[in-house]
């Protein structure tokens, strides 16, 4: 008998993230596993490990919502990949993209009540900082609030000087890298969030959409301008 199970999936930083939930919405698993060059070929393995665990395949699983960052180009493309191989030809399966910020501004900042601001921080490299904005709306989940932004030191310190947020988070494996790009009375503020599920996804009010391409990269792409010789 089929299990009709939900699952997300998200490979926007260092980890691969899989939560596996009933049809009810009920929380089954969340895996987690490192990620290194040349390990993609083993994401399909991970998947299927953990839904076996759970007596079912991975026909099973008829709803997918995948990370979508802000993140890693090539993590976010092999997700974004792997989910919508998975569906090809299955008019049942359904999938989306929801943003991966906010189940790291759920799991960081739970105590929030509707209505608040929290601001998710990512290292852009380079001496810049991604700043993807969330809202907790009336049902008490977390929304995108707007675009990201990148943002340099200047820009970082004038930016939360003008803007207030209820909570300020950053992954804690790179907290270090976007405090050093503030002024140090909002550094202070910085959530360091050590590990996150990704339930919050799952359970996201978003429409299934079958839209796998609304990806937020870390930088966004950059085309070069012609120079005068």
């Amino acid at each position: 008998m089929a299990k009709n199970f939900q699952a997300a999936f998200d490979l926007s930083g260092a980890a691969a993230r899989f939560t596996l939930a009933d049809a009810d919405g009920k929380l089954l698993a969340h895996a987690q596993k490192a990620m290194r060059r040349h390990e993609a070929a083993t994401l399909a393995d991970f998947i299927l490990e953990t839904v076996h665990r759970f007596g079912g395949e991975i026909t099973d699983v008829v709803r997918w919502t995948v990370g979508t960052g802000p993140g890693s180009f090539t993590g976010m493309r092999l997700a974004a990949a792997l989910a919508a191989g998975l569906s090809h030809g299955r008019s049942e399966v359904k999938t989306r993209g929801v943003p991966t910020a906010t189940a790291i501004s759920a799991c960081g900042a739970p105590e929030l009540p509707a209505g608040s601001r929290i601001a998710v921080l990512f290292d852009g490299r380079n001496h810049e900082m991604l700043l993807y904005p969330v809202r907790r709306n009336a049902a008490g989940l977390d929304i995108g609030d707007g675009e990201g932004e990148v943002l340099n030191q200047e820009q970082a310190e004038k930016r939360f000087a003008e803007a207030e947020f209820d909570a300020i988070l950053a992954q804690e494996n790179e907290s270090a890298a976007v405090t050093a790009l503030l002024a140090p009375e909002t550094a202070a503020k910085v959530r360091p969030v050590a590990d996150f599920d990704l339930m919050p996804l799952v359970r996201a009010e978003k429409a299934f959409d079958n839209n796998l391409q609304e990806l937020i990269y870390i930088r966004p792409a950059v085309f070069p301008t012609a120079r005068d010789h």
